[in-house]
């Protein structure tokens, strides 16, 4: 005899296959639809394909009742999984992130803790997500057939997740760029790579924990940067400054690129540009680079020893 699969196994066993323990209204939308349409009408117990997150309430208050799913925190219509063949151990902040808001990324320090570039733990999240709402991402685990005939999934924002402050940051879909989807716990998570994250730290240091921190990520991403990456997306931002900061990072590092003569020959002469745009100009100065250097360097000096 034919057993016949309920909706909410349909859907618990696609969270348990892509090692997920949170889940919104709109995955669960997208999973039981995909159901649907993959299984024959014999072998599920539901008959309708349902069209909006609304269609599912009955279904997620049914799943709290028995326990298979519990609220999370103050964010609502984000659930955890809680029964026991789901993926076990803590609950991340990313995961809980990348549900809230399925086109972000981790960016600025926390992206340099997760490419393990920084040994600085902040309290806080930072997180990049596009300005036009979602650039020209997919959410996490799907593909554009899963998102047919169903209304756009919007991002949120709170304020926290999981009692961490979390740092929106709003960005120009032309800047929204320099991504990896990385599966160190199983479940997706998206993160700029190690050289936007970099990047990032020369243009905002503050954000990443200071210029010292930023540059000692420089230095122990020093044998493993890609560089021709790098220079495509110090290109891509078309910002001068950014150019002549890499350029003397990569200078000091050792690390030559073609790149960086084009780079030189295009800097102003007389101008007032410094290695931290916040903070007073200094005599101290790169003349191959047209930049006051008013922070320390000694982290890039002594790597290229």
């Amino acid at each position: 005899m034919l057993t016949q699969k309920t909706a909410s196994q349909a859907i618990l066993e696609q969270l348990a296959s892509e090692q997920r323990r949170i889940l919104s209204g709109w995955r669960a939308l997208i999973l039981l639809r995909r159901a649907t349409l993959n299984l024959a009408a014999r072998e599920r117990r539901w008959s309708e394909l349902p069209h909006g997150v609304t269609d599912l309430y009955p279904l997620l208050r049914q799943m709290q009742r028995r326990g298979e799913l519990a609220p999370l925190g103050d964010i609502r219509r984000l659930y955890e999984v809680t029964v026991p063949y789901a993926r076990t151990g803590p609950i991340a902040e990313d995961e809980v992130v990348m549900e809230v808001d399925p086109y972000a990324a981790l960016s600025h320090i926390s992206a340099m803790v997760f490419h393990g570039l920084t040994d600085d733990l902040p309290r806080s999240i930072t997180v990049m997500t596009p300005f036009d709402g979602r650039g020209d991402q997919l959410p996490l685990d799907t593909q554009p057939r899963d998102l047919e005939s169903i209304p756009l999934v919007s991002g949120r924002h709170p304020a926290k997740v999981l009692g961490h402050p979390v740092q929106w940051i709003k960005v120009k879909p032309e800047n929204f760029f320099g991504l990896a989807v990385y599966q160190p716990r199983g479940y997706a998570v998206r993160v700029t790579n190690v050289e936007r994250t970099l990047l990032d730290g020369l243009l905002a240091p503050e954000r990443c924990g200071g210029i010292a921190n930023v540059l000692r990520a420089w230095a122990f991403a020093r044998d493993t940067l890609d560089l021709d990456v790098v220079v495509s997306q110090v290109d891509r931002f078309r910002i001068a400054v950014l150019r002549q900061r890499v350029g003397f990072v990569l200078d000091e590092l050792g690390l030559p690129h073609p790149a960086l003569e084009t780079w030189r020959t295009q800097t102003h002469r007389g101008g007032s540009s410094r290695l931290v745009a916040s903070a007073p100009y200094a005599p101290q100065f790169s003349e191959r680079w047209n930049l006051s250097l008013n922070a320390s360097v000694t982290a890039l000096r002594e790597a290229a020893l």
